[in-house]
């Protein structure tokens, strides 16, 4: 890991992270592709040590409130945020403006932030979107290596339900051969319903390998689960997208489980939720204390 002096913080999509890169180890991880450009290894994590202060900067700046989305370049609660805290002073900074926000994660530290979490979801929308894979604790540790257990993330899950903090859960990573199966994925959809989950967003049609992360992705494949790395080869030769094997007839099966339990399971009206702002503030009138605290503490002349 090493520090970095960001110069922006927020892009044009409203997108804010404060690492770039991840130390979760996941086989397959979409944030690889996001921190593509990035000049060292995806797991030398980037710490942006200004991003809560230049957040606080482009949000005072903006004419109009919005969702602040994270997690597209590296999980924002992996293991250093429980020291370093970036991201609980990025809430405070998303609260304090009234913005609402949008958090992607796997891991269960975001709890210890329940109590921003509330307090943006009662001005604007609060959304957090939780990945699993699989509840079988030792497939989840082979195909998530680094990240916590599925029953702990499940735990999570009720804790912001509890709250009354909306989560999507996000079914990915889904590798063909490993945790494609019928059975394991009803098993997950079973825990988002009594976990009362707002929606889930359903696998795609397949894994998309970048040519650059196919190394690592068979050697690391080779280890966890050998001999797949021969059969992935010998049914997609070197094709850049691994497809899930009778993918449309899996997703009718699943759309029929969250059909069945009333739970959102299209992207598009899940992507469309998540990403609307809500002012719940409308008509209170906000006075120069609410965005400049700083003030308070100024000297009285």
């Amino acid at each position: 890991m090493h520090e970095k002096e960001a110069k922006t913080i927020l892009s044009t999509q409203n997108g804010m992270n404060p690492y770039c890169g991840c130390t979760c180890g996941c086989l397959v991880c979409a944030a690889r592709g996001a921190c593509r450009r990035k000049s060292s290894a995806f797991d030398d994590v980037e710490i942006r040590a200004n991003a809560p202060a230049l957040l606080e900067t482009a949000l005072r700046r903006k004419r109009s409130r919005c969702m602040i989305v994270t997690g597209a370049m590296g999980d924002p609660y992996q293991v250093l945020e429980g020291e370093r805290k970036l991201m609980r002073s990025c809430l405070e900074v998303i609260d304090r403006c009234g913005f609402g926000v949008s958090v992607e994660t796997r891991s269960p530290l975001i709890t210890r932030d329940l109590d921003l979490l509330e307090s943006i979801g009662r001005k604007s929308r609060c959304v957090v979107v939780m990945g699993l894979s699989t509840m079988d604790p030792e497939l989840s540790g082979k195909i998530e290596e680094g990240v916590s257990s599925p029953e702990e993330r499940l735990r999570a899950i009720e804790a912001l339900r509890d709250a009354g903090i909306p989560v999507i859960v996000r079914l990915d990573p889904v590798l063909p051969f490993v945790n494609d199966s019928r059975e394991n994925l009803k098993e997950v959809l079973e825990a988002c319903v009594g976990a009362s989950v707002y929606g889930v967003r359903l696998p795609g049609p397949g894994i998309l390998l970048r040519a650059a992360e196919r190394e690592r992705f068979y050697q690391k494949l080779g280890e966890k689960f050998p001999g797949l790395p021969e059969r992935y080869r010998a049914v997609y030769g070197d094709a850049g997208e691994l497809m899930i094997p009778h993918f449309e007839e899996l997703e009718k099966y699943l759309r029929g489980i969250c059909a069945g339990c009333r739970m959102e399971c299209s992207s598009e009206k899940l992507f469309r939720w998540q990403h609307a702002f809500v002012d719940r503030q409308a008509g209170v009138q906000m006075n120069l204390f609410d965005l400049y605290p700083e003030a308070m503490r100024m000297p009285q002349k």
